[in-house]
Protein backbone atom coordinates (compact mmCIF):
# COMPACT_ATOMS: atom_id res chain seq x y z
CA UNK A 1 0.00 0.00 0.00
CA UNK A 2 0.54 3.42 -0.60
CA UNK A 3 1.26 6.27 2.16
CA UNK A 4 -0.12 9.26 2.00
CA UNK A 5 3.14 11.40 2.59
CA UNK A 6 4.08 9.55 -1.28
CA UNK A 7 0.27 10.01 -2.43
CA UNK A 8 0.88 13.96 -1.95
CA UNK A 9 3.98 13.53 -3.51
CA UNK A 10 2.92 12.25 -7.12
CA UNK A 11 1.03 15.76 -8.47
CA UNK A 12 4.54 18.02 -7.28
CA UNK A 13 6.74 15.19 -9.65
CA UNK A 14 4.24 15.56 -12.37
CA UNK A 15 4.34 19.58 -12.29
CA UNK A 16 8.29 19.21 -11.96
CA UNK A 17 8.74 16.94 -15.10
CA UNK A 18 6.44 19.32 -16.97
CA UNK A 19 8.74 22.60 -15.83
CA UNK A 20 11.84 20.54 -17.06
CA UNK A 21 10.04 19.53 -19.99
CA UNK A 22 9.26 22.73 -21.36
CA UNK A 23 12.75 24.52 -20.40
CA UNK A 24 14.34 21.74 -22.53
CA UNK A 25 12.10 23.30 -25.37
CA UNK A 26 12.86 26.54 -24.65
CA UNK A 27 16.53 25.70 -24.35
CA UNK A 28 16.85 23.70 -27.71
CA UNK A 29 14.66 25.87 -30.04
CA UNK A 30 17.63 28.82 -29.18
CA UNK A 31 20.29 26.65 -31.62
CA UNK A 32 17.40 25.79 -34.60
CA UNK A 33 17.92 27.63 -37.86
CA UNK A 34 15.84 31.03 -37.94
CA UNK A 35 13.85 29.55 -40.97
CA UNK A 36 12.82 26.35 -38.78
CA UNK A 37 11.57 28.50 -35.53
CA UNK A 38 8.87 30.32 -38.11
CA UNK A 39 5.82 29.00 -39.35
CA UNK A 40 5.70 27.50 -42.86
CA UNK A 41 4.38 31.07 -44.31
CA UNK A 42 7.30 33.30 -42.81
CA UNK A 43 9.67 30.52 -43.84
CA UNK A 44 9.27 30.91 -47.20
CA UNK A 45 9.32 34.61 -47.03
CA UNK A 46 12.54 34.13 -45.57
CA UNK A 47 13.81 31.82 -48.36
CA UNK A 48 12.60 33.94 -50.76
CA UNK A 49 14.71 37.17 -49.33
CA UNK A 50 17.85 35.39 -49.51
CA UNK A 51 17.64 33.82 -53.42
CA UNK A 52 16.34 37.71 -54.18
CA UNK A 53 19.51 38.74 -52.72
CA UNK A 54 21.59 36.02 -54.31
CA UNK A 55 19.77 37.10 -57.62
CA UNK A 56 20.12 40.81 -57.22
CA UNK A 57 24.18 40.29 -56.20
CA UNK A 58 24.98 38.73 -59.19
CA UNK A 59 22.68 40.85 -61.31
CA UNK A 60 25.14 43.14 -62.00
CA UNK A 61 29.02 43.42 -60.70
CA UNK A 62 29.78 47.07 -61.25
CA UNK A 63 26.57 48.49 -59.83
CA UNK A 64 25.93 49.36 -56.29
CA UNK A 65 23.38 46.86 -55.03
CA UNK A 66 21.22 48.33 -51.91
CA UNK A 67 18.65 46.49 -50.01
CA UNK A 68 16.37 48.01 -47.96
CA UNK A 69 14.58 46.51 -44.77
CA UNK A 70 12.16 44.31 -45.55
CA UNK A 71 8.73 45.47 -43.79
CA UNK A 72 5.31 43.82 -42.66
CA UNK A 73 4.88 43.06 -46.39
CA UNK A 74 7.89 42.41 -47.65
CA UNK A 75 8.96 44.65 -49.75
CA UNK A 76 12.27 45.05 -51.20
CA UNK A 77 14.07 48.64 -52.05
CA UNK A 78 16.79 47.92 -54.80
CA UNK A 79 18.65 50.54 -55.79
CA UNK A 80 21.31 50.78 -58.32
CA UNK A 81 23.85 53.50 -58.62
CA UNK A 82 26.86 54.57 -59.75
CA UNK A 83 27.15 51.70 -63.06
CA UNK A 84 30.45 51.26 -64.22
CA UNK A 85 29.60 49.77 -67.49
CA UNK A 86 30.90 51.77 -70.91
CA UNK A 87 28.04 53.47 -72.55
CA UNK A 88 27.63 51.88 -75.85
CA UNK A 89 28.55 53.93 -79.30
CA UNK A 90 25.37 56.01 -80.41
CA UNK A 91 23.70 55.20 -84.04
CA UNK A 92 21.83 58.62 -84.46
CA UNK A 93 22.70 61.90 -85.94
CA UNK A 94 25.12 62.66 -83.21
CA UNK A 95 27.20 59.16 -82.99
CA UNK A 96 29.84 57.57 -85.24
CA UNK A 97 26.99 55.99 -87.55
CA UNK A 98 23.73 57.84 -88.54
CA UNK A 99 21.14 54.98 -88.63
CA UNK A 100 18.36 55.91 -91.61
CA UNK A 101 14.06 55.94 -91.24
CA UNK A 102 13.00 57.42 -94.53
CA UNK A 103 13.79 58.74 -97.70
CA UNK A 104 14.05 62.32 -96.93
CA UNK A 105 16.53 61.26 -94.30
CA UNK A 106 18.69 58.94 -96.86
CA UNK A 107 18.41 62.71 -99.12
CA UNK A 108 19.82 64.85 -96.15
CA UNK A 109 23.17 62.29 -95.63
CA UNK A 110 24.03 61.99 -99.55
CA UNK A 111 23.30 65.82 -100.56
CA UNK A 112 23.44 68.30 -98.28
CA UNK A 113 27.01 67.46 -97.40
CA UNK A 114 30.68 69.71 -97.01
CA UNK A 115 32.04 70.15 -100.46
CA UNK A 116 33.96 66.82 -101.73
CA UNK A 117 32.71 65.06 -98.35
CA UNK A 118 32.57 61.40 -98.39
CA UNK A 119 29.13 59.71 -97.10
CA UNK A 120 29.71 55.72 -96.71
CA UNK A 121 26.32 54.09 -96.72
CA UNK A 122 25.81 50.33 -95.58
CA UNK A 123 22.73 48.75 -96.45
CA UNK A 124 21.89 45.57 -94.23
CA UNK A 125 19.03 43.53 -93.28
CA UNK A 126 17.85 41.97 -89.82
CA UNK A 127 17.55 38.92 -92.09
CA UNK A 128 21.19 38.83 -93.05
CA UNK A 129 23.97 36.82 -90.70
CA UNK A 130 26.59 38.02 -92.46
CA UNK A 131 24.93 41.77 -91.83
CA UNK A 132 25.06 40.95 -88.29
CA UNK A 133 28.47 40.05 -87.72
CA UNK A 134 29.78 43.00 -89.21
CA UNK A 135 27.83 45.95 -87.60
CA UNK A 136 30.78 46.17 -85.21
CA UNK A 137 33.24 46.06 -87.98
CA UNK A 138 31.42 49.15 -89.44
CA UNK A 139 31.10 50.82 -86.15
CA UNK A 140 34.95 50.85 -85.75
CA UNK A 141 35.48 52.19 -89.03
CA UNK A 142 33.65 55.29 -88.57
CA UNK A 143 35.09 55.62 -84.95
CA UNK A 144 38.47 55.19 -86.47
CA UNK A 145 37.89 58.61 -89.02
CA UNK A 146 35.83 60.11 -86.57
CA UNK A 147 38.89 59.92 -83.83
CA UNK A 148 41.54 60.80 -86.40
CA UNK A 149 40.04 63.30 -88.79
CA UNK A 150 41.60 62.97 -92.24
CA UNK A 151 41.53 66.10 -94.45
CA UNK A 152 38.56 64.70 -96.23
CA UNK A 153 35.21 65.34 -94.30
CA UNK A 154 33.64 61.76 -93.75
CA UNK A 155 30.49 60.56 -92.25
CA UNK A 156 28.40 57.20 -92.06
CA UNK A 157 25.53 56.28 -92.15
CA UNK A 158 23.72 52.65 -92.40
CA UNK A 159 20.28 52.04 -93.78
CA UNK A 160 17.98 48.84 -92.91
CA UNK A 161 15.96 47.08 -95.79
CA UNK A 162 12.88 46.58 -93.92
CA UNK A 163 12.58 49.82 -92.34
CA UNK A 164 13.40 51.48 -95.52
CA UNK A 165 11.90 49.04 -98.68
CA UNK A 166 11.60 52.24 -100.99
CA UNK A 167 15.26 53.31 -100.76
CA UNK A 168 16.44 49.72 -101.47
CA UNK A 169 13.80 49.62 -104.72
CA UNK A 170 15.16 53.07 -106.30
CA UNK A 171 18.68 52.23 -105.58
CA UNK A 172 18.43 48.75 -107.09
CA UNK A 173 20.16 46.78 -104.16
CA UNK A 174 20.20 43.30 -104.08
CA UNK A 175 22.21 41.66 -101.75
CA UNK A 176 23.34 42.25 -98.65
CA UNK A 177 25.71 43.77 -96.84
CA UNK A 178 26.08 46.26 -99.38
CA UNK A 179 28.18 49.47 -99.78
CA UNK A 180 27.71 52.38 -101.49
CA UNK A 181 30.06 55.88 -101.32
CA UNK A 182 28.90 59.09 -102.35
CA UNK A 183 30.73 62.66 -102.88
CA UNK A 184 29.02 65.19 -104.31
CA UNK A 185 26.20 64.02 -104.45
CA UNK A 186 27.60 61.31 -106.92
CA UNK A 187 27.84 57.89 -106.49
CA UNK A 188 31.37 56.90 -106.85
CA UNK A 189 31.60 53.07 -105.67
CA UNK A 190 29.07 50.75 -105.33
CA UNK A 191 29.37 46.96 -103.80
CA UNK A 192 28.53 43.80 -102.53
CA UNK A 193 31.05 43.47 -99.45
CA UNK A 194 31.25 39.88 -99.48
CA UNK A 195 31.83 37.48 -96.55
CA UNK A 196 31.98 38.96 -92.86
CA UNK A 197 35.84 38.50 -92.81
CA UNK A 198 36.15 40.30 -95.92
CA UNK A 199 34.33 43.11 -94.90
CA UNK A 200 37.06 45.19 -92.92
CA UNK A 201 39.98 44.77 -95.94
CA UNK A 202 37.69 45.42 -98.61
CA UNK A 203 35.23 48.33 -96.97
CA UNK A 204 38.30 50.08 -95.19
CA UNK A 205 40.36 49.91 -98.52
CA UNK A 206 37.63 51.25 -100.69
CA UNK A 207 37.61 54.26 -98.28
CA UNK A 208 41.26 54.96 -97.65
CA UNK A 209 41.77 54.61 -101.56
CA UNK A 210 38.88 57.28 -102.25
CA UNK A 211 40.16 59.57 -99.46
CA UNK A 212 43.33 59.75 -101.19
CA UNK A 213 42.98 60.22 -104.64
CA UNK A 214 43.68 63.95 -105.82
CA UNK A 215 41.39 66.48 -107.61
CA UNK A 216 42.26 65.19 -111.11
CA UNK A 217 42.20 62.02 -110.51
CA UNK A 218 38.79 62.24 -109.39
CA UNK A 219 38.21 64.46 -112.67
CA UNK A 220 38.92 61.40 -114.77
CA UNK A 221 37.30 58.70 -112.60
CA UNK A 222 34.17 60.85 -112.56
CA UNK A 223 34.77 60.55 -116.97
CA UNK A 224 35.44 56.75 -116.91
CA UNK A 225 31.90 56.19 -115.02
CA UNK A 226 29.49 59.09 -115.97
CA UNK A 227 27.51 56.62 -116.99
CA UNK A 228 26.79 54.78 -114.17
CA UNK A 229 27.20 58.00 -111.75
CA UNK A 230 24.50 59.45 -113.76
CA UNK A 231 21.71 56.37 -113.29
CA UNK A 232 22.26 56.64 -109.71
CA UNK A 233 21.27 60.70 -109.85
CA UNK A 234 18.07 59.49 -111.51
CA UNK A 235 17.94 57.22 -108.59
CA UNK A 236 17.98 59.90 -106.50
CA UNK A 237 15.23 61.80 -108.20
CA UNK A 238 12.79 58.84 -107.93
CA UNK A 239 13.78 59.09 -104.39
CA UNK A 240 12.95 62.35 -103.83
CA UNK A 241 9.80 62.28 -106.14
CA UNK A 242 8.35 59.08 -104.03
CA UNK A 243 9.11 61.22 -100.89
CA UNK A 244 7.38 64.14 -102.32
CA UNK A 245 3.96 61.69 -103.31
CA UNK A 246 3.88 60.13 -99.70
CA UNK A 247 3.79 63.28 -98.27
CA UNK A 248 0.96 64.73 -100.55
CA UNK A 249 -0.95 61.38 -100.89
CA UNK A 250 0.06 59.28 -98.46
CA UNK A 251 0.46 60.81 -94.97
CA UNK A 252 -3.39 61.37 -93.72
CA UNK A 253 -5.00 59.03 -96.49
CA UNK A 254 -7.89 56.82 -94.52
CA UNK A 255 -8.83 53.52 -95.56
CA UNK A 256 -12.50 52.72 -95.39
CA UNK A 257 -11.69 48.90 -94.76
CA UNK A 258 -10.32 49.36 -91.77
CA UNK A 259 -12.48 51.82 -89.71
CA UNK A 260 -14.42 50.31 -87.08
Amino acid sequence: MISNSARSCQPLSAIFAVMVLSLLLVCSSAFLPSTMKQTPTNAYRALSRQSTSLYVSAFQQNSTIALGDHDDEDKIDIALKGSQLKPKPLTHEDGPVRAIHSIDEFLDAVENTEENELVIVKFHAKFCRVCSRVILKFKKLAHKYKENEPDVPIRFISVETTANPKIIEKLGVKKFPFLQIYRNRECVASFGTGPAHNFAPVVGGTVEQKLQMSIEEWENFRTEFKDPIADNLKNLDLLRLESTMEQEYGNGVEDDSIRP
